[in-house]
């Protein structure tokens, strides 16, 4: 049989299914997954005081952990990748966005300095915020632990950051970024992960005051990948490059494969993208 579990997590609701699993073996398994999700997410969370991240912010330096030092190493990578389109050290102006206001800082992910498990944030305006890195990674964790118990095929959906492992071929449907209740495209995942961003999840006011900073042509972008994470980090990348920028990034970069939408409605596939 089938069995789900769907709990709040990661400021929304994250939800589990190990397929044609008995209820008593798979249950206890998924609750330990979901326990394991809340401790990595006092890892990662902007929003907790109490977080590791909150902490590192606010002492500016910090010894941290294996796994928060993992992810801030791959989102620098993304950060030079791009020149700084994409940058994990503007938490100040996303946290300001969500409440309807601009501001202004004069910091980048230059000012983040990593010296063995040692953080230092070299500029007062710094605030790192994980949000397009740390839910993907934490899919991947809870995946690795499921299969690790004994689950065999099965999902873990974190608010549309999503993989599925094992021989289960789940059919998957993209929002139209103008329609709430259409689907722009449909496929099947298979054994991969597959993450959305899109100026339309969680705008303020109008879609141009959108979380997401930097926004160039696109307003929906849908990566497959064979990590939450990078499927998570890369749909913000090929948002924030232009045009030409985005074709050769992934002409470099033939296993992902991108779906995306721009301002005009018009669709346009990437490395095959099924």
């Amino acid at each position: 049989m089938d069995v789900s579990l769907e709990r709040p997590l990661l400021g929304g609701k994250i939800n589990f299914i190990a397929y044609d699993c008995p209820e008593q073996i798979a249950l206890p398994v998924l609750d330990e997954a979901y326990t394991l999700g809340k401790k990595l997410e006092e890892v990662f969370s902007l929003y907790s005081s109490t977080s590791e991240l909150s902490k590192l912010n606010k002492k500016r330096t910090l010894p941290v952990s294996e796994d928060l030092l993992f992810v801030i190493s791959k989102a620098l990578e993304y950060c030079k990748l791009t020149k700084g389109e994409y940058d994990i050290s503007l938490g100040k102006k996303i946290i300001a966005r969500k409440k309807g206001e601009e501001i202004e800082v004069s910091c980048s992910y230059k000012d983040i300095s990593i010296n063995g498990n040692k953080i230092s944030l070299l500029n007062p305006d710094v605030l790192i915020d994980l949000g397009s890195i740390a839910k993907g990674f934490i899919v991947d964790k809870l995946v690795s632990f499921l299969k690790e118990k004994g689950i065999k095929n099965g999902l873990v959906n974190a608010r549309g950051d999503l993989r599925v492992f094992g021989d289960i071929e789940q059919p998957m449907g993209i929002q139209h970024p103008r329609g709430k209740e259409k689907i722009i495209h449909s496929f099947i995942l298979k054994n991969q992960a597959v993450a959305t961003s899109g100026d339309y999840n969680q705008f303020i006011k109008k879609y141009d005051q959108s979380h997401i900073l930097n926004k160039k042509d696109l307003i929906s972008a849908t990566v497959l990948a064979n990590t939450t994470m990078e499927a998570d980090v890369l749909t913000s990348v090929v948002f924030l490059l232009d045009e030409k920028s985005r074709e050769d990034f992934l002409k470099k970069n033939k296993t992902l494969r991108v779906f995306a939408v721009n301002k005009e409605l018009k669709i346009k596939k990437y490395n095959n993208f099924p």
